[in-house]
C-alpha cells in the first residue's frame, strides 16, 4: 500500500475532534497560522474555525467527518453542505466576511463531485467554494511530518515494539535506487557526510576525512573530498566560513534533513505496525522481532527475484523452493503447514506494496553480493583507458613540476588520474593524432611570446593556452623565478622556436611516457564523413569551434573507439575527456550505429571518483539509518578566448597591431561590463566570457584552413586605413549575435570583399 493510500485510510477513520487537531496542524504548517480557534456548535454561524492571524481576511472555514458513500449518506452530506453555503452567504451579506468558504472533509470525493459542488456554490449562493478532502490532504501531508505523527498516534500505530537493532544497519529510506556499485557507494558516502553536518554545528574538511577514514577504512584521495564539498556548496546545501575554513548546513538543508530523519522514523513505525496487525490476526504478534528478521533474510536471499511473479505462481515448486526457509520458520510457530503458507503469502503481499523492507535489505545485499576487489581488478585489467589532448597537455605540466600547487580544476583532476595510474600500475593511452594536436598547441604558445611582453596584455582576458596559463601561475606563486621569460619557460620543456615537428613530437611522447601515458598508433584508415557531421552538429549546439584538423582528430578517435575488431580492442576501451561535443557525438553515433562497439566515455575526474569509491570499504556495519542519497556531477568545458585568436592574426610589435589590440580590448571590456550589469544576456549554451571572443575565433577559423586565405586575412590587420571599417563590422556582428543567437554568413562575405579590395589596391 502506498503512503498516500495509507494516509487516506487514516483520515477516513478520524472522529470530529481528532480531525479538528489534524486541520489545526495543517493550517499551521501549510499557511503559518498560529491563532486558530474552533467554534463548532449550534451557534457557530456556519463557521467551524476562526483564524485571528490576519483579521482583515475573514475567510470562512467549515469541516466535517460525515459519511457520504451510500446514497442516504450522500444526501445527508449534501444537505449539510447546502446549509453551510446558506450560512456563508449570510455571513458575506450581514457580517462582512469574504465570499470564500474553505471546506475540510475527512473522506475522499471524486473530482466530478467536487466540481459539481463548486459550481453549485457559485451559481446558487455566489460563494467561492474550495473543498479540501482526504485525497488532497493525503498528498499534501506526505511532507508534513507532524500530521503523520498525529495520525499514527491517534490510530495507535506505535503499539507494536521491536528491537532497534533490526534497523541500525539500514539505508535511509530516501535511497531511491540501488544502481551500479559506484553510484550506490556515492550515495552512501555523501549521505554519511551530510549526517556529519547535521550532527555538528560546524565541521572542517579534515574532520570529514578523518571520519570517513574511520567509518569506511579508506586513506586517500583528498581531491574526492574537495569535489564533494564543492557539489554541496553549488547545491546550496552547505556554506563555508572563511575565517576558520569550516562548513555548516544552510538553514534550508538542515530543515530538509530533519524532515527526512523524522520521515524514516514514521515509515519504520508504520511498517512495524502493519506487520504486527497481520501477525496479530494469526496470534503471532509476540514473535514480531523474529518475523522481521526472517523477512529481511528472505529479501536479501531473493533480492534479484521478482517476488510478485513468484507469488502469482501457485505451483508447489515455486512456493517451497523460494520461500521454504521462511515457511518452515512460520510452520514451527503455528504447527500448521497450510496456515504457515497463507501467513507467508499475506506478509509478502504486504511487503510488495511497502518498499521499506527492501530498504532494510539493501545494505546486506550490497555487502554480501558486491566484491569490491573483484570489481577493481576488472576495471584495472578489463578496460583500456584513452585520454584526449587536454589531459595530455596538463600531464606535461605535471611532468614539468610534479610538486606544483597549480590552482586549476582540470590540472588537479589530471594529477589525481596520473597519481592513481602510477599507484595501481595502470597505463593510459593517447592517440598519435592528439600528440600532433598538442604540438599545434605548443606552436600557439610560441605566438604568445611577443604578446606576453605588452604592458596591457591582461586586459584582453585569459588565454586558452595551457602552457601560458601554467607559466603565469608559476611566476605569480613564486614557484619559478619571476625573471624567467615565457620563451625560457618553454625552452625548459625542450621546446624552442624553430624546432622540427619530429623533435617536438619526440619530446612530447617521451614526457608523457614518464607519467604513464603511452602513444596509441592507428593501423587502419577510418572513414570519418559521418563522424565529422556529428561533431559539426555538436559544435553548433554548444557554440564550440574546432579547426578542421582538430575535428578530424576527434572523428578518427570516435571511429577507432567504435571499431568492433577484437584485434584492435581485445579489451573494452574507455575514453576520458571534458569535451561536451564528444559526449554528444558519442550518443548520436551509438543511435545511428547500434551494432558498433559500445565503449564508455567519462570525464577524467569521474574515473578518478570511481577508483576512489572502490577504495571505500562499505559493509552492512558501516551503513546506518541516518544516511541520505545525493548525487550530482557536471563539468563545464574550456571556453574560447580572444587573446589566443589575436596571437594568430596580429603583430604586436608594430603600430597597427597595438591599435587593434587596444580597440578590441575596449570592446571586450565594455561587453563584459554590460553582461555583469545585466544589460546584456548571453545566449543559452554560450560559454565564452564575451561574444567578441566567439566571433573573432569563428572568423579566424573560417579562413584558417586555407593557407592562402589566412595570409590574405592577416594582411587586412596590417592596414591602418581599414581599422575603422573592420571594427565597425565586428561591433555590428556582436549586436546581430545577441539578436539572432548566431553569426551571420554576411560577416564572412564582408571580410572576403575586404580581402578582394585590398588585393586590388596592392596590384
Amino acid at each position: 500500500m502506498s503512503q498516500t493510500k495509507q494516509l487516506i485510510l487514516l483520515f477516513d477513520s478520524l472522529e470530529k475532534r481528532e480531525f479538528d487537531k489534524i486541520i489545526k496542524i495543517y493550517l499551521n504548517k501549510e499557511y503559518g497560522y498560529e491563532s486558530i480557534i474552533f467554534t463548532d456548535g449550534k451557534n457557530d454561524s456556519g463557521i467551524d474555525i476562526k483564524v485571528f492571524d490576519f483579521k482583515s481576511q475573514k475567510i470562512q472555514y467549515q469541516l466535517t467527518t460525515q459519511k457520504s458513500s451510500s446514497k442516504s449518506d450522500k444526501n445527508s452530506f449534501e444537505k449539510k453542505l447546502i446549509e453551510d453555503l446558506i450560512k456563508a452567504k449570510k455571513n458575506v451579506d450581514e457580517h462582512g466576511y469574504k465570499d470564500k468558504l474553505i471546506f475540510f472533509y475527512s473522506k475522499p470525493l471524486t473530482n466530478e463531485r467536487i466540481n459539481n459542488y463548486v459550481k453549485l456554490a457559485f451559481k446558487e449562493y455566489d460563494i467561492h467554494l474550495e473543498i479540501i478532502e482526504s485525497n488532497r490532504l493525503a498528498q499534501e501531508c506526505e511532507n508534513i511530518i507532524e500530521i503523520q505523527e498525529e495520525l499514527y498516534k491517534i490510530n495507535e500505530l506505535d503499539k507494536f515494539k521491536v528491537s532497534s537493532t533490526h534497523f541500525e544497519n539500514t539505508l535511509f529510506y530516501d535511497l531511491l535506487s540501488f544502481g551500479r556499485p559506484t553510484e550506490f557507494k556515492t550515495q552512501v558516502i555523501e549521505s554519511f557526510v551530510l549526517q556529519l553536518f547535521y550532527s555538528e554545528e560546524k565541521i572542517t574538511k579534515d574532520f570529514i576525512i578523518k571520519s570517513c577514514e574511520e567509518k569506511f577504512e579508506v586513506i586517500e584521495n583528498d581531491v574526492f573530498y574537495d569535489r564533494l564539498l564543492n557539489r554541496f556548496l553549488t547545491d546550496k546545501k552547505i556554506i563555508k566560513h572563511k575565517p576558520d575554513q569550516s562548513y555548516s548546513l544552510t538553514a534550508h538543508e538542515k530543515e530538509n534533513l530533519k524532515i527526512k530523519n523524522e520521515q524514516f522514523g514514521l515509515d519504520k513505525t508504520l511498517f512495524v505496525n502493519d506487520i504486527g496487525k497481520i501477525l496479530e490476526n494469526h496470534g503471532q504478534e509476540l514473535l514480531i522481532d523474529e518475523y522481521i528478521v526472517k523477512l529481511k533474510e528472505l529479501y536479501v536471499e531473493n533480492f534479484n527475484t521478482d517476488l510478485k511473479d513468484v507469488l502469482s505462481n501457485e505451483t508447489e515448486f515455486h512456493i517451497t523452493s523460494i520461500f521454504k526457509p521462511f515457511i518452515s520458520f512460520v510452520e514451527n510457530n503455528v504447527r500448521d503447514k497450510s496456515k504457515a503458507k497463507n501467513i507467508t503469502i499475506e506478509l509478502l503481499n504486504y511487503c510488495l506494496s511497502n518498499k521499506f523492507i527492501q530498504k532494510l535489505a539493501a545494505t546486506k545485499v550490497y555487502s554480501s553480493k558486491i566484491d569490491n576487489t573483484r570489481l577493481q581488478n576488472y576495471i584495472n585489467k578489463r578496460k583500456k583507458l584513452f585520454v584526449d589532448t587536454s589531459v595530455g597537455l596538463f600531464s606535461l605540466c605535471l611532468y614539468y613540476k610534479p610538486t606544483t600547487d597549480f590552482d586549476n580544476y582540470f590540472f588537479k583532476a589530471t594529477k589525481s588520474l596520473i597519481d592513481y595510474a602510477r599507484k595501481e600500475k595502470i597505463m593510459l593511452y593517447i592517440s598519435e593524432r592528439y600528440i600532433w594536436e598538442m604540438q599545434n598547441h605548443l606552436r600557439d604558445a610560441f605566438r604568445l611570446i611577443p604578446f606576453s611582453q605588452i604592458e596591457n596584455f591582461s586586459v584582453l582576458g585569459s588565454s586558452r593556452n595551457v602552457f601560458y596559463n601554467f607559466y603565469n601561475f608559476l611566476v605569480k606563486s613564486a614557484e619559478i623565478d619571476s625573471d624567467k621569460s615565457f620563451a625560457d619557460f618553454l625552452n625548459d620543456f625542450g621546446f624552442s622556436e624553430g624546432g622540427s615537428n619530429d623533435s617536438f613530437n619526440s619530446i612530447i611522447e617521451h614526457s608523457l611516457s614518464q607519467v604513464n601515458i603511452l602513444k596509441q598508433e592507428f593501423i587502419k584508415d577510418y572513414k570519418i564523413d559521418e563522424a565529422n557531421r556529428l561533431f559539426d552538429e555538436a559544435m553548433r549546439k554548444y557554440f564550440k569551434t574546432k579547426t578542421n584538423f582538430g575535428r578530424n582528430c576527434d572523428s578518427i578517435m570516435l571511429e577507432f573507439l567504435a571499431d568492433k575488431d577484437v584485434s584492435i580492442h581485445p579489451v573494452e576501451p574507455v575514453f576520458l575527456t571534458w569535451d561536451k561535443t564528444f559526449f554528444e557525438a558519442h550518443g548520436k553515433y551509438l543511435q545511428k550505429f547500434p551494432n558498433s562497439q559500445n565503449w564508455m566515455i567519462l570525464t577524467p575526474n569521474k574515473i578518478v571518483d570511481i577508483y576512489a569509491l572502490l577504495k571505500f570499504s562499505i559493509t552492512s556495519e558501516t551503513i546506518t539509518e541516518n544516511l541520505l542519497a545525493l548525487i550530482s556531477d557536471d563539468i563545464i568545458s574550456n571556453t574560447h578566448t580572444l587573446v589566443d585568436t589575436l596571437t594568430f592574426i596580429l603583430n604586436p610589435n608594430d603600430e597597427v597591431g597595438l591599435e587593434y589590440t587596444s580597440r578590441l580590448a575596449g570592446i571586450r571590456d565594455k561587453e563584459i561590463n554590460q553582461i555583469h550589469n545585466a544589460e546584456l544576456t548571453p545566449p543559452e549554451n554560450f560559454e565564452g566570457q564575451a561574444v567578441i571572443d566567439n566571433i573573432f575565433l569563428n572568423l579566424t577559423n573560417y579562413f584558417k584552413d586555407d593557407s592562402l586565405k589566412i595570409n590574405e586575412f592577416r594582411a587586412l590587420f596590417t592596414k591602418k586605413e581599414l581599422i575603422d571599417e573592420i571594427m565597425e563590422l565586428l561591433v555590428n556582428a556582436i549586436g546581430e549575435f545577441y539578436k539572432d543567437k548566431s553569426i551571420s554568413d554576411s560577416l564572412y562575405k564582408d571580410f572576403e570583399k575586404l580581402i578582394e579590395r585590398n588585393q586590388e589596391k596592392e596590384i
